[in-house]
């Protein structure tokens, strides 16, 4: 299950996104951007929801971070969702790969279609990577794999009791 990281200075708007998404994956949270930037270093999240606006680190610093810094969440989506609705907050977010911006209050099934979209695309996205690793990998000897027969060679069939 893809981890979800929710990072909002607000506990109640914390709870409440971690109640609604948590069957989508494993919820983590962070209270400002200096609690995400720590979880974010160690650990792969599907996908992180980012408030702008929080006291210790603010969001734009973890966006400007995550964009430079290289790390295990350098590519993951980032959807911010904020309380800010000016032009130049949505501007700053978006230069720094922000993926999607949503103004609070957010509709809840609105946050879970993202989330479940985000989460299926990276599942996706991983598979991909996974496949490519495969058939960039040398050939085991005895094993028949598509990059093990010459290009168009059916599989060889099982033999009895194998």
């Amino acid at each position: 299950m893809a981890g979800i990281l929710i990072v909002d200075d607000d506990p109640s708007i914390r709870a409440m996104f971690a109640r609604a998404l948590g069957a989508l994956g494993e919820i983590e949270q962070a209270a400002n951007g200096g609690d995400a930037l720590r979880l974010l270093a160690v650990k792969k999240f599907g996908v992180i929801l980012l408030d702008l606006h929080m006291p210790v680190m603010d969001g734009f610093v973890v966006l400007h971070t995550l964009a430079n810094k290289p790390g295990p969440n350098k590519d993951t989506p980032i959807y911010v969702i904020t309380a800010d609705t000016s032009d130049q907050a949505r501007i700053r977010a978006l230069r720094r790969h922000a993926v999607f911006l949503l103004t609070k209050p957010v509709p809840i099934a609105t946050l879970t279609a993202l989330v479940d979209a985000a989460l299926k695309k990276s599942i996706l996205r991983a598979q991909v990577a996974r496949d490519a690793a495969d058939a960039k990998a040398p050939a085991q000897p005895g094993k028949d794999t598509p990059s093990s027969r010459p290009p168009g060679t059916p599989r060889a069939p099982k033999k009895p009791g194998a």
